[in-house]
């Protein structure tokens, strides 16, 4: 907090903060632990999803105290991590469907009925390689590829992604989709990035992480 405020301090605008939380308390997950594999207990709708909703509002409440506000949030950081056998890091998984039915049933409502009802949520926060099929299950603001459009460099990719069902409840609370780079050797821009924006161009694209290099083990 003081090494934002002290750079909000000095900036010449107000900063755009987000936030992206890595796990949720080990009691609310289905491994116990903060690292490997494990998602919440239960499922969207009930009390371990309310609960995790709520903490993105306290979280954002207790950063107002000290007078910082956030642009956004993102739904959680590489939600795939977490489906991953003895990951090292902090990690929650989550499933594209998992996802967006949380953001429908907690997270987005919770966002909506609080103070930060302004606060931009972002999906996915992961690889690239994800797209377009992880923005198809949580939006529905996207139309299949017809058997004409199959000359398209984007309709092969899609037709496998077209058949996930899509949800308009959660695609009314997301704004954008976070993008990290470490697998972006295994994902040409073309077949990701481009596809995903000809179907959903009213969803910002953002790097939303970037480390020393774009392989994960540098």
């Amino acid at each position: 907090i003081p090494i934002l405020q002290a750079a909000q301090a000095v900036a010449k605008r107000p900063l755009s903060l987000y936030a992206s939380p890595w796990t949720s308390p080990v009691w609310m997950k289905t491994n116990g632990a903060m690292t490997g594999r494990g998602t919440l207990k239960g499922s969207p709708g009930d009390k371990y999803h309310q609960a995790w909703a709520k903490y993105f509002i306290r979280f954002l409440d207790e950063y107002a105290k000290h007078n910082l506000t956030f642009w956004a949030v993102t739904a959680g950081n590489e939600p795939t991590a977490g489906e991953i056998v003895f990951y090292p890091f902090q990690c929650l998984g989550f499933s594209p469907e998992h996802q967006r039915d949380f953001i429908a049933q907690d997270l987005g409502p919770a966002l909506a009925n609080s103070s930060h009802r302004h606060v931009q949520l972002i999906i996915l926060d992961d690889q690239r390689v994800m797209l377009p099929y992880w923005a198809e299950v949580v939006s529905p603001h996207s139309s299949c590829p017809g058997p004409t459009a199959i000359s398209h460099p984007w309709a092969v990719v899609t037709l496998f992604s077209c058949q996930v069902l899509k949800d308009p409840v959660a695609a009314s609370y997301i704004s954008g989709i976070g993008i990290h780079w470490y697998l972006d050797f295994l994902a040409p821009i073309d077949l990701t990035l481009s596809i995903t924006h000809h179907l959903f161009p009213n969803y910002f694209l953002l790097s939303t992480e970037a480390s020393t290099g774009s392989y994960f083990w540098e």
